[in-house]
């Protein structure tokens, strides 16, 4: 969740989430599988590219043969270990919800009941195709009948309470200066391509994807009763009032800065700087009159939107609105309005051929509206507790690990050491599920329509949910998840100070209860490390141990920890993913510094752990495993929309570079393989190699 504190592993689209040698040997070979029990493979030999040299790609020696032998399934825009996991778990949750469905006893009202009926009326294909339009029928009148800027703002609002977000989001979060206060705030918002930068590229990549765009939004018109004609011109509309709005937003970079993006007014001072919405009455139509203070998360687009509803006229405005509700709506109507959803956003960005399977698209939603009522039915049958502590034993290592490192750090001083050792020691670590519960009483799911089901769950969300505006102005709840308990993710929230690894990625090949610490450190042990380090990222590193957006450093140590990097970012800026496209190191700068803290904790964390040296398995040591584990966790096949639309939007790294760009910056990297050598093409001299944390 951009914007609220929260840096997530592993997320990309959705919500949402989203690789890892005594001897060369000439030819790709089938090695077996190290297991200590035979129950799952621990690190998988199998999947090695051998005539691949280390030093040249280590991401395609250790996992080029697994790339070649699996390529990106019709309904996939990418296939990786994240990607099993996910349908190991799908099916797991596929038997809850079904089993939910085929109760139809459940009492009324009952969490059982709401999981059964979420299922049954998304499943139920006949009634959507014969309804077609009619579940929305009633905010399209809405939209029409506007009259007046006020009626454009009443409209608005109301599609905001159910999750549409047509000029902007507003949630609550903590206060960055005040942690321990939930405020409300404002993000930027109104764009239908991916990001700002979309609307304004000029490669030809970007022009195609603009002009397909416009031909998208005007076939949806067209299905809301439009000619062929006057949809064209809608969505020339749509595109003009978009790309105003996309001139006033941040990049995605600025979006990412804590500081820029902390701008707290009072409502008086709000409403002077954007009159062109009545705030009091928008909070008051929502139910709470009383918020007095926000955070305008990018100042200057609310200033742009303001003037924008000033000086557009209202037509263009019901068209704007038609828009957002039809593209909103569209995954949950008919099949051509879903199909045509798909087509843009799923096959023409991100190279996805088919659609997932219908049950598989109706999980997505029900995990989005009310995913941690199945989290807790998932929990209590699949979750071992002596995964929590397995867990716990190697958190304190990774923990014992970062405070060696920072006591040796030579490039900070003693007081901003000892103030990052406090923020250590504070870091809250939660596993496999939450200690508080969300309670879902406020939820009513029905068995009229499948889009009002998503939208009553939008507005709980909205008003319930853990970023709830029922939460303005009230305490932090640091024991509410931003994460369901199944999904195969892990996250670090700057306010809280916490770092969560939710039940569904502790499972093989991330956490496995039969392999060794070689193959554990190697993929959740740097999982952990990672969200350790969130905390002393490019942005995480502002907030103190309580959570406060503060200048806890030393200039000098500011100095430093920049120079190093800057050296990072113009790493990254040269690794190519497609002809011509670079990775972007700001942008992924946050995420890279993560990957390579993460790898480094868990490095020391396993040695910590480990008094004696592993004995060799496969042909390879204890050290080698390590490295050759965090490889497998990230191997995975893309295709090339997938990549293009990712560099140019996610802050993660292409898997790739997740594992070369880190492991040849870790100095026990090159003690693992002897063999990497300066002639190899990855090689990097010590004297190149960022010293971070």
């Amino acid at each position: 969740m951009k914007g609220k504190g929260v840096i997530c592993l592993f997320v990309f689209c959705i919500a949402l989430i989203n690789a890892l040698i005594p001897v060369v040997s000439s030819s790709e070979t089938s090695m077996g599988s190290t297991s200590t029990s035979g129950h799952e493979k621990a690190f998988d030999p199998g999947s090695m590219n051998l005539s691949v040299k280390p030093g040249d790609d280590f991401y395609e020696y250790a996992e080029g043969a697994w790339i070649k032998n699996h390529p990106v399934p019709a309904d996939k825009s990418r296939y990786g270990e994240f990607e099993i996991v996910e349908d190991r778990t799908f099916d797991r949750v596929k038997g809850i919800v079904e089993d939910a469905a085929n109760n139809t006893s459940a009492p009324e009202g009952s969490i059982e009941q709401k999981i059964g009926e979420f299922y049954r009326v998304g499943m139920d294909n006949t009634t959507l195709e014969r309804q077609s339009l009619d579940p929305i029928k009633d905010e399209l009148k809405m939209i029409d009948d506007i009259s007046s800027t006020s009626d454009l703002q009443a409209v608005s609002t109301h599609m905001m309470d159910y999750g549409m977000d047509p000029f902007f989001s507003m949630y609550a979060a903590p206060d960055k200066k005040n942690s321990k206060v939930m405020i409300a705030t404002l993000a930027q918002g109104g764009l239908g391509l991916p990001d700002r930068d979309f609307y304004f590229r000029q490669d030809n990549e970007s022009i195609k994807i603009r002009e397909q765009y416009l031909i998208h939004v005007a076939r949806m018109f067209v299905f809301l009763g439009d000619s062929p004609e006057t949809a064209e011109n809608n969505a020339r509309t749509v595109m003009r009032l978009e790309t105003r709005l996309a001139n006033a937003s941040f990049t995605n970079v600025a979006d990412t800065d804590e500081v820029k993006t902390y701008n707290k007014m009072s409502l008086e001072e709000l409403q002077a700087f954007a009159p062109g919405m009545n705030w009091s009455c928008l909070f008051g139509v929502l139910g709470y009159p009383d918020v007095v203070e926000v955070n305008v998360r990018n100042p200057s687009y609310f200033k742009e939107l303001n003037i924008a509803l000033q000086d557009e006229s209202i037509a263009d405005w019901k068209t704007f609105l038609r828009w957002k509700l039809i593209s909103a709506t569209s995954p949950y109507l008919s099949s051509d309005l879903e199909k045509e959803h798909f087509d843009f956003y799923n096959r023409k960005l991100n190279g996805q051929q088919e659609m997932k399977p219908r049950w598989k698209r109706v999980l997505d939603a029900e995990n989005e509206a009310i995913g941690e009522a199945i989290g807790r039915v998932y929990v209590d049958r699949y979750f071992d507790p002596g995964s929590r502590a397995r867990m716990q034993e190697m958190v304190s290592n990774l923990k014992k690990a970062f405070r060696e490192r920072i006591q040796n750090l030579t490039w900070m001083e003693p007081e901003t050491k000892k103030k990052a050792l406090l923020k250590l020691e504070a870091l809250d670590v939660q596993v496999g599920y939450p200690d508080e519960w969300l309670n879902y009483s406020e939820l009513e799911v029905k068995n009229d329509s499948y889009v009002m089901n998503v939208f009553r769950a939008s507005k709980f969300q909205f008003h319930h949910g853990p970023y709830g505006l029922e939460r303005i102005g009230k305490p932090v709840d640091s024991k509410l998840w931003e994460m369901n308990p199944q999904e195969t993710n892990a996250y670090a929230d700057y306010n809280k100070n916490i770092i969560v690894f939710p039940a569904g990625i502790l499972q093989p090949p991330f956490f496995n209860m039969d392999a060794d610490d070689a193959v554990n450190y190697g993929a959740i042990g740097a999982i952990i490390g990672h969200e350790m380090t969130h905390h002393f990222d490019s942005q995480g590193r502002k907030f103190d141990a309580s959570g406060n957006l503060t200048d806890w450093w030393t200039p000098e140590d500011s100095d430093n920890f920049n120079r190093s990097t800057e050296v990072l970012v113009d790493e990254y800026n040269r690794f190519e993913v497609l002809p011509g496209l670079q990775v972007n190191g700001n942008l992924t700068l946050q995420e890279n510094i993560a990957d390579f803290g993460g790898l480094t904790m868990a490095y020391h964390a396993y040695k910590l752990s480990s008094k004696e040296e592993p004995e060799m398995v496969d042909g390879f040591t204890g050290d080698q495993r390590f490295f050759l584990s965090y490889a497998q966790i990230w191997r995975e096949s893309d295709t090339n929309e997938f990549l293009r639309t990712r560099v140019l939007t996610d802050t993660h790294s292409p898997a790739r570079f997740r594992v070369n760009g880190v492991v040849f910056n870790v100095p026990e990297f090159y003690r693992a393989f002897p063999n990497v050598n300066p002639a190899d093409k990855l090689y990097r001299p010590e004297s190149e190699r960022p010293v971070i944390w």
